[in-house]
């Protein structure tokens, strides 16, 4: 388990006259955990394995996100933003901060957020996330407080979201496709994951086999911050069936849908919490 370091002070970095097409990726399970309070498979870090998705994070990278969950006929949308607002020679300080719609713009909520210290070895695209994970601040009605690593790290919904990446069985490329992003038109590549597995569960008269498939689609431009996703859509399916059948019905098909969708990216983040020297 990772301890905490002594690093050279952050550098905020902001202040370049250099501003990036307009383009997002994809969220934080994390935050609309912590924040919004409920979990999320879908976020800017799923791919974060895969050489398909660029990847590039960079003091002054933020990408804004509309993030929608359709489950059991309930839809649920969140904006959020992510962003690089520092660095050290072994760390980056990632801000995850949720948006609201103020005079037709989307302006952090006042006093929500987290703020992760990541590991720059990230970017070796190996291990565990939780692995790469050293803190974890957290600002709430409560106010600010840093979370105990044995708080963030054995909860069973934010363990799950650190410890997962995404690994497909295959992966199918779909040809390229044009994403509007504001007033830039984005040449995207795309491609689609997918993913099953099996699970056996033992009852007093048989077993119940449940079968869950997960597929993946993205639309990906190297401009784009974090891994360059510009569009994310997650479709997850659990079916299931009793052996031997006789006059037990299994329960119905459980299914999800998941969507991200760029709204706006740049190169001109600003720490939202302060507190950088």
């Amino acid at each position: 388990m990772p301890t905490k370091r002594n690093t050279p002070a952050f550098s905020n970095g902001i202040g370049r006259s250099h501003r990036a097409p307009a383009v997002v990726a994809c969220m934080l399970t994390m935050v609309m955990l912590l924040i919004a309070g409920h979990a999320w498979s879908l976020d800017v870090f799923t791919l974060w394995h895969q050489p398909e998705a660029p990847l590039r994070i960079e003091v002054g990278s933020r990408v804004d996100y509309l993030g929608t969950s359709i489950e059991a006929g309930r839809r649920r949308s969140e904006v959020m933003r992510i962003q690089c607002v520092g660095e050290s020679e072994e760390n980056w300080l990632i801000e995850i901060v949720p948006l609201e719609l103020v005079d037709g713009a989307y302006e952090p909520l006042p006093g929500q957020g987290l703020r992760l210290t990541i590991d720059r070895r990230l970017a070796d695209r190996s291990g565990n996330l939780i692995d790469h994970v050293h803190q974890v601040e957290l600002w709430d009605e409560s106010g600010h407080r840093e979370l105990p690593a044995e708080q963030w790290r054995d909860d069973p919904l934010a363990g799950a979201f650190l410890d997962s990446g995404f690994v497909p069985d295959r992966i199918e490329a779909q040809g390229r496709t044009t994403r509007v992003i504001g007033v830039m038109d984005l040449l995207c590549d795309q491609f689609t994951l997918v993913a099953g597995d099996t699970t056996r569960i033992a009852l007093p008269r048989g077993e119940m086999i449940q079968i869950h498939s997960r597929e993946v689609s993205v639309a990906v431009h190297a401009n784009i911050p974090f891994l360059g996703l510009a569009y994310a859509a997650e479709r997850s399916e659990t079916r299931s069936k009793l052996v031997p059948a006789g006059r037990r019905s299994p329960p119905p098909p459980a299914m999800t849908v998941e969507i991200m969708e760029l709204i706006d990216y740049g190169d001109d983040a600003v720490s939202v919490f302060g507190g950088l020297e």
